[in-house]
């Protein structure tokens, strides 16, 4: 706020707000006292903007009946600089609103044409939040009238007025980038994109398994095969036909209610469904507790026919930008993850044995081969399970 008052004395402005979050711009406006009543309360269109749409990148153009046109734009509830502005004609609010675009290419953009002071955009007669206030800034001297893209007032009656000045002006400098918070932002994002499943999802998966008609009249079930999308699984249970007098109304009867056929050739179908909810969103922004997942994977591997892993590799995540649309470089203390690939094959039943894996895992897919038996010993099955995926960790930092 000292910087912002700072900045509105530089300006000699008679009004200043500080507007958006987690990234702070400062508005600065002069107004004639001849066109306001201190007394009335006064607030900023644009902050009221970026206050309703407060997700990714957006942009209002709003066209009067004079001709002239108010455009702002907004970037995760912060206004963007060189934007609150008037201008003479729709085609050159559209031709600034260009450049807007090459910082941000996702920019959605809402337009309104021939408004009025009785007929304003929607989110116009919403009622001001106090964060949308201009602050009086009392030991400016106004010695002009320029001021803010559009500010508004309340009347005692609670109707809208509006202004603008003859050289409007707006100021937009970055007070602060909070930089953690932009980046927990990515993380959640990407969490929410790509979600891990516990012990007891997959045990929601072979629930299902165990639900497929195994033998029905005159068809042998082959394979079933399960991919999540998102946070529920999509599955598929492959059957041929055996018997020359099997028919799809057999495999009909014998699925369970909700489930759909599909009859692919003479000789073959397939059962398919989905499990909802059986994923979960990581935390990433989190500390991980210390696990040893080594030595868990090493005491069940006789259960299995195999598991690989993969080598671990930095997860990717997209830099934030900042309201001048530059990438936000990733502060100091947040959590580093990487992942890495892991596949195991082996009997369904060792499949419990898993309960005791205390670590993220995102599983790509999960198969069942019915029939051929594999594997040797403990790990020899007529049913056997193959999962792909990949396990989360946090990197640990060096103590060096």
């Amino acid at each position: 706020m000292k910087l912002a008052r700072k900045r509105a004395r530089l300006l000699r402005a008679t009004h200043f707000l500080v507007a958006g979050a987690p990234a702070s711009t400062v508005g600065c406006a002069q107004l004639d006292k001849h066109n306001h009543n201190s007394s009335e309360p006064t607030y900023s269109a644009a902050a009221l903007f970026a206050v309703t749409f407060p997700i990714a990148a957006v942009a209002s153009l709003v066209a009067f009946e004079d001709g002239r046109c108010w455009m702002v734009a907004a970037h995760s509830g912060s206004i963007l600089s060189q934007t609150d502005q008037w201008f003479e004609n729709l085609p050159e609010a559209q031709e600034a609103l260009s450049e807007i675009r090459l910082r941000f290419p996702n920019l959605q953009v809402h337009q309104v044409c021939a408004v009025s002071a009785t007929a304003l955009p929607e989110w116009l007669n919403e009622r001001c939040p106090e964060q949308t206030r201009l602050l009086i800034n009392r030991v400016s001297r106004v010695n002009a009238s320029v001021g803010w893209g559009m500010v508004l007032a309340v009347a005692v009656t609670g109707a809208w007025t509006y202004w603008w000045p003859e050289t409007p002006v707006f100021d937009a400098t970055v007070v602060q980038d909070h930089s953690a918070q932009r980046w927990l932002e990515v993380m959640n994002h990407y969490a929410l994109q790509h979600p891990v499943h516990g012990f007891s999802d997959l045990m929601r998966v072979m629930a299902d398994w165990r639900r497929v008609p195994f033998d029905p009249s005159g068809w042998k079930l082959l394979k079933i095969q399960c991919e999540p999308l998102l946070f529920e699984w999509s599955c598929a249970a492959q059957y041929r036909r055996e018997h020359r007098l099997a028919l799809n109304q057999h495999l009909e009867s014998a699925k369970p209610l909700g489930w759909t056929l599909h009859p692919i050739a003479l000789d073959q179908a397939s059962l398919t469904w989905t499990i909802p909810q059986a994923a979960q969103a990581l935390s990433l922004g989190q500390s991980q507790p210390p696990f040893d997942w080594m030595t868990t994977l090493q005491s069940v591997s006789p259960l299995f026919e195999h598991i690989q892993l993969g080598v671990p590799a930095k997860l990717r995540l997209s830099s934030p930008l900042s309201a001048q649309g530059q990438p936000i470089a990733e502060p100091e203390g947040m959590p580093r993850w990487e992942k890495r690939s892991l596949a195991l094959k082996g009997p369904m039943r060792s499949l419990s044995a898993l309960q005791g894996l205390q670590m993220p895992v995102r599983w790509r897919s999960a198969t069942l081969e019915v029939g051929a038996i594999s594997g040797q010993a403990l790990a020899r099955s007529a049913l056997v399970v193959q999962l792909i995926g990949e396990m989360f960790e946090q990197k640990k930092e060096s103590t060096e």
